[in-house]
């Protein structure tokens, strides 16, 4: 029986940081994970402003940045009917330097320095563990070898992303996902762009985001496929390669700057690669992220994100709440349950408004009219572009979209053909 005082399931960012605040506040950390790292993610690698202040605080910036991330300037979008919208961070309102780009770095890099941050810090890192049930304080799994595993503590951290387990044991789910897309990932090559933005393209029923994350000669992109899951959820399980390639055709001006060759993995001679990864839904609801000794955190903790890449800033944020209201109470040694429902409720005021904004960003860019008028709005009024912009940036709190000013700008006739 393994024995610790915290035990974190999943070591991405969420657990791998929760793991290094209880570290560093003296606790004893036990953190599991079933893959080896470092592992690719289906992820797009970018990084919200703000997701750069909390490294910087952690204490990992220098170390990420040795990474050679992309550093980039804002974000474009371009509509269906090829209205464009380019924010730049710099533009915000009261900015500073550290968050005046947005760091993209691939995950499985991203993931390895916050992993080695969390053992430098004291956390024992035990991977090739499949947890698969909670038993009382503790977890219990197997091992890659099929030996049972058996750990104990008084907080166990569910912090396994999508299909978490810690949640399923937990009755955490709640209603079946609404938000029903599936996205496709690779890392390409492609030619050097200036400004360095994040790019969406948007189309009839797809998305394609691009971002570089590599900093130097060779631009290395992230390059994602989004898909709404009803209308082509079969085209993607019959062929994922194919569709990918038959929807990046779909944006000829997207296409003439990928040199079409994937990023660090073999192809066979139809161009097919293992380096494609496929993951969905966007919307996986919770009913409760605590319970008695047990908390949840990251993705595990409920996710929706339509494309507004602020996850990872999430994941991040909290860890830092979680080890807020627990180290306290495991310092006294009294129970952690009222802690981690003062986190539960912290958590949801923090998600509440963002949540509200990335459905009103899905409710307009689902619908091509809908998205070529705001686009296009966005375009002619920067003062409102910038605003959103802080906000999807986590740079700025959700209400600061419903003043007058910024409801001034997004004011203005409804394109016909807009309804559901």
């Amino acid at each position: 029986m393994n024995r610790a005082d915290v035990i974190v399931v999943g070591a991405g960012p969420a657990g791998s940081t929760a793991a290094l605040r209880f570290a560093r506040a003296g606790f004893d950390v036990l953190l599991l994970d079933r893959h080896a790292f470092p592992r690719p993610k289906p992820c797009g690698d970018c990084m919200s402003p703000q997701a750069t202040r909390v490294l910087d605080e952690l204490g990992v910036l220098d170390a990420v940045l040795a990474q050679q991330p992309a550093q980039l300037e804002g974000w474009r979008i371009v509509a269906p009917g090829a209205a464009c919208f380019d924010g730049r961070f710099d533009r915000i309102a009261g900015v500073d330097r550290l968050v005046a780009r947005a760091l993209a770095l691939s995950r499985d890099r991203l993931d390895a320095v916050l992993l080695d941050a969390a053992r430098s810090a004291g956390a024992r890192i035990i991977t090739g563990v499949r947890i698969h049930d909670l038993i009382d304080g503790g977890v219990a799994g197997a091992t890659r070898s099929g030996e049972p595993f058996r750990a104990r503590a008084h907080l166990v951290v569910g912090a396994d992303g999508l299909r978490s387990v810690v949640a399923r044991r937990i009755a955490a789910p709640a209603r079946r996902a609404r938000l029903r897309k599936v996205s496709l990932t690779a890392h390409m090559h492609a030619a050097r762009s200036d400004p360095v933005y994040g790019e969406m393209h948007l189309a009839h029923g797809v998305c394609v985001g691009i971002a570089p994350v590599t900093a130097g000669e060779d631009v290395v992109c992230n390059v994602t496929v989004v898909a709404d899951a009803d209308r082509h959820g079969r085209d993607v399980a019959r062929d994922p390669h194919g569709f990918f390639r038959a929807t990046l055709a779909r944006f000829p001006s997207l296409m003439n700057r990928l040199t079409g060759a994937f990023a660090g993995h073999r192809q066979d001679s139809r161009g097919r690669t293992a380096g494609l990864l496929v993951s969905g839904p966007f919307d996986v609801p919770v009913r409760r992220v605590v319970a008695d000794g047990l908390a949840l955190a990251g993705d595990a903790a409920g996710y929706y994100d339509p494309f507004t890449g602020q996850g990872i800033h999430q994941a991040l944020a909290d860890a830092a709440l979680l080890a807020e209201e627990a180290v306290p109470a495991l310092h006294r040694g009294s129970g952690p349950l009222p802690a981690l429902r003062r986190y539960a409720r912290r958590r949801r005021r923090l998600v509440r408004g963002t949540r509200l904004v990335q459905r009103m960003i899905e409710a307009v860019m689902s619908r091509a009219a809908l998205a070529d008028f705001a686009i296009d709005r966005l375009a002619r009024r920067p003062a409102t572009g910038a605003a959103l912009l802080a906000v999807t940036g986590d740079l700025a709190p959700a209400s600061s979209l419903f003043t007058p000013a910024v409801l001034r700008g997004f004011a203005g006739k409804a394109p016909e053909g807009s309804g559901p």
